[in-house]
């Protein structure tokens, strides 16, 4: 899943504004002006030079000095140099007690370094103080379903959304807690109130398609892969998962297509060579399906899955030995894996016609489905290779 955190960063724009008003009554007025207006301004390499002016010049009450700390914190902040970010919004706070925005800022920085209790205990503050912003109660949710603590995240979702009826972070952020808890029909609900406030962002089409996509919606999963692929070209993801969905509906080939354009955006992608050795398999490209399944565990040794693909690579090659081994380690990893218990039945009834019945038997006990997906492969019982 994606998850939104807002890169806003508020109480920024109107204190700012306030204390050019009031820098320009100094000497120097039009220098001061000047640095104020750098300082507010969203570009980090001219506004931390002009606040660091601001702060050092020694002419500042504590009000606009705050507001000064408080816009070099959010500069850092978008460097990425979050320790001196939360110095500053600390100073903020030290010289202007009641300033929700610094308070808010200072979370938003603690949660970029995964100080996500910090950061709730400073939304809480910053929510005492303004109760009114739905920004903050958004942003503590997000912090909330990071910590798994979805029932806190999803009322402050509600919050949010009471305040700010047409927020559509808010929205995207409450379907991503849903989804987290598995409840893909109150997701969708959400992502689809998200899409009708902002029909151009990519990521919640994305995020819809694959609510769509592990509730076994295939064709509403495509068609939302698509608007994304169509909004994002270089979106390696999407076209991953539109393969993924194309495969589950039998459609082999054109899965394959997607997963090449996701390994052509994103060469390193082990899922994508993953998912290409499973569609590959099934349409009988096993030399280039058992290369990607190299290929993918390479990129991530002792992935489970990758392991159960190339095991039915082996599988269909008749190499039983090969096949064996990999599911063997695949059911170290996770020895509930039905295709993996069913696979090393069928490969070690290659090797002797009356073996493999307990696996089999586990393998359908799990799954009573699995031995219908295993012949829909190509695969039966009594003739295990091609």
């Amino acid at each position: 899943m994606i998850f939104r955190f807002s890169s806003s960063l508020p109480g920024r724009r109107a204190l700012a504004i306030a204390s050019v008003c009031c820098a320009v009554s100094f000497a120097g007025a039009q220098t001061e002006t000047d640095n104020w207006t750098r300082c507010e301004g969203s570009n980090p390499d001219l506004s931390i030079p002009a606040c660091t002016a601001l702060i050092q010049s020694g002419r500042q009450d504590d009000e606009n000095l705050a507001v000064a700390l408080n816009n070099r914190g959010i500069a850092y902040d978008l460097q990425g140099r979050h320790d001196l970010a939360i110095a500053d919004f600390s100073r903020a706070i030290q010289l202007k007690p009641d300033y929700a925005g610094a308070f808010s800022n200072r979370a938003t920085a603690n949660v970029a370094l995964g100080e996500l209790a910090k950061a709730i205990a400073d939304y809480d503050e910053a929510i005492r103080l303004k109760p009114d912003d739905g920004n903050a109660f958004n942003l503590r949710g997000s912090a909330y379903d990071a910590l798994g603590q979805f029932d806190s995240a999803i009322a402050d979702f509600d919050r949010a959304l009471t305040l700010k009826p047409d927020f559509a972070d808010a929205y995207v952020n409450r379907a991503n807690a849903y989804a987290d808890q598995r409840q893909y029909g109150q997701a969708i609900a959400d992502y689809s109130q998200a899409l009708r406030l902002n029909p151009s962002d990519a990521s919640i089409f994305y995020d819809r398609g694959v609510a769509y996509l592990v509730t076994g919606q295939f064709d509403p999963s495509i068609a939302d892969f698509d608007q994304a692929i169509r909004l994002r070209l270089d979106l390696a993801e999407a076209f991953n998962n539109r393969g993924i969905a194309r495969h589950n509906q039998g459609h082999d080939d054109a899965a394959v297509a997607d997963f090449d354009q996701a390994i052509r955006l994103q060469p390193g992608y082990a899922a994508a060579y993953r998912n290409r050795c499973a569609s590959r398999t099934i349409i009988g490209q096993l030399q280039a399906a058992l290369a990607d399944c190299d290929r993918s565990l390479a990129l991530r040794p002792n992935d489970p899955l990758a392991l159960d693909s190339r095991g039915l690579v082996y599988l269909k090659m008749k190499n039983s030995v090969a096949a064996i081994a990999d599911y063997n380690a695949a059911l170290a990893i996770n020895p509930k894996k039905a295709s993996s218990l069913y696979g090393r039945g069928l490969a070690e009834r290659l090797q002797e016609a009356t073996a493999g019945a307990s696996d089999i038997s586990a393998a359908l006990a799990l799954q009573p489905g699995i031995a219908d997906q295993f012949a829909q492969w190509g695969i039966a019982p009594d003739k295990p290779g091609p």
